[in-house]
């Protein structure tokens, strides 16, 4: 952590008024540019011309992540990266891809992230510095805001629309670097006509943070760079992420703690009469994008098919749509609270992990609101991270039910309500019961009987 004046607690660190920066490298093993670059940061702040940057903020530094995986040292982890460096560490940790763990916190280093830092020292911006897998566009790097998906959009459309245009322009300048938005396309379909970025989901600690109503960076440095280059590239993000940081300060504190205001309020004024995403697709944004790529030309092999060589020359496709948004596909209401019986400790446990009050009733209640009844469980047809993942099919039912004393309750009048929700949901596209958390119960409730209900119960009346 680096503070001017130094500080040493979270509360030292309110007390301070100052901005709170995260940064994080080294997540996927092999992906080391963000590593390397944090040091060169610390340094330049401590002993070289940038210690201006902790005018307005402390800076919280993590460059290794993954430790596990960055120690495994192999030369085919990072094929793309063309044997720069030779030797590089590994992609997943203990069996498990970190950066897919956001949400259901199956690794300690999650759960040590979410206990240590985030609940403790709430940074107002989360950067996580990656590495791609290999498509060939034209950038030194690309980013990507967190997508808020069923969060408040003031953070995230601030990161993409206001701040990262400004890191992207003041590196131009600079350095004459070319950034620009994170995505890959297909260059069999030449010239490309879409740029699409990844999952929307917050098993992504990025994406996470957009529920938490706090900006957060994703970047990737180009993987066919040479690797100075790929350093280089890094550590030019991260210091103009600083300095914008550094100089709007105050700006990104106040449009967080307005998301946070707003979150509780729109709670305790209309819960129960609103909806909120729980599937999203993909969507373009209304302003093409001006690509920059390697050239592809193509020919036609001796079987008469058309192939492709990749040149040396970048060029610009001009008008490719930007899918960088995104859009929901089925929306739920959004509950005064979430009411489930007191056999379901763990799942209390595991709320708790995430930061979230999770209380017990003091006597018999009866509540009014829905019940959702499943009646299958699809499976995913693949596995990821060490999950087959569940969509629960049914339909939602009103009602009342009844809890006994020491019964759970969640109330949603909290600045996490949209992190609540997302978990609680039987229908989110990422939430627990996706990651398979309910599996044995609905399972076995549903081996005799057509349907069982979701043990999770919605209030929505005071």
């Amino acid at each position: 952590m680096l503070a001017n004046p130094p500080v040493s607690t979270p509360e030292q660190a309110r007390q301070s008024g100052k901005l709170l920066v995260y940064i994080q490298g080294n997540i996927h093993g092999g992906e080391v540019e963000g590593k390397e670059a944090s040091l060169i940061a610390i340094r330049e702040i401590l002993h070289g011309d940038k210690r201006h940057l902790l005018e307005n903020q402390i800076i919280l530094f993590l460059p290794v992540y993954n430790s596990d995986g960055n120690d495994q040292m192999s030369d085919n982890s990072r094929p793309s990266q063309e044997m720069s460096p030779q030797l590089a560490g590994q992609r997943s940790a203990h069996g498990y891809d970190l950066n897919r763990d956001g949400m259901i916190i199956d690794t300690i280093e999650t759960e040590a992230l979410y206990k240590n830092l985030v609940q403790r020292w709430d940074p107002d911006l989360f950067v996580d510095l990656h590495t791609t897998n290999g498509t060939w566009h034209g950038y030194s790097l690309t980013y990507a805001p967190s997508y808020h998906t069923a969060g408040d959009a003031s953070p995230s459309d601030y990161t993409a629309e206001v701040m990262l245009p400004a890191i992207r322009q003041s590196v131009k300048d600079k350095f004459n670097l070319d950034f620009n938005w994170y995505g890959g396309f297909d260059y069999r379909d030449w010239p490309p006509t879409q740029l699409r970025t990844y999952h929307h989901a917050p098993r992504y600690l990025t994406n996470n943070m957009g529920l938490r109503n706090r900006m957060a960076i994703l970047s990737e440095t180009f993987a066919h760079d040479r690797f100075y280059k790929r350093v280089h590239a890094a550590n030019v993000f991260v210091n103009e992420i600083l300095e914008y940081s550094n100089a709007h300060a105050s700006e990104i504190r106040d449009i967080n703690r307005q998301a946070d205001e707003r979150v509780v309020r729109q709670i305790e004024e209309d819960a129960g009469n609103f909806q909120n995403g729980v599937q999203f697709e993909m969507v373009a944004l209304e302003e093409p994008l001006d690509l920059l790529s390697y050239k592809y030309i193509p020919y036609t092999d001796e079987d008469g098919s058309t192939q492709f060589v990749r040149s040396s020359e970048i060029v610009e496709i001009k008008g490719v749509q930007n899918f960088n948004a995104f859009a929901a596909t089925k929306s739920s209401t959004v509950p005064v609270a979430y009411v489930f019986s007191a056999q379901f400790s763990g799942l209390a446990a595991k709320l708790g992990q995430h930061g979230i009050a999770v209380s017990t009733l003091q006597q018999e209640q009866e509540f009014a609101g829905e019940s959702f009844r499943v009646d299958a469980i699809a499976k995913q047809g693949f596995v990821q991270n060490n999950h087959r993942n569940s969509l629960l099919e049914g339909e939602f039912e009103a009602g009342r039910q009844s809890f006994a004393a020491g019964d759970y309750y969640v109330a949603m009048n909290n600045r996490l309500a949209n992190l609540i929700f997302y978990l609680l949901e039987p229908e989110a596209d990422d939430g627990l019961a996706y990651w398979n958390f309910f599996d044995d119960y609905l399972e076995a409730e549903l081996v005799n009987s057509a349907s069982s209900e979701y043990p999770v119960f919605k209030v929505l009346e005071r």
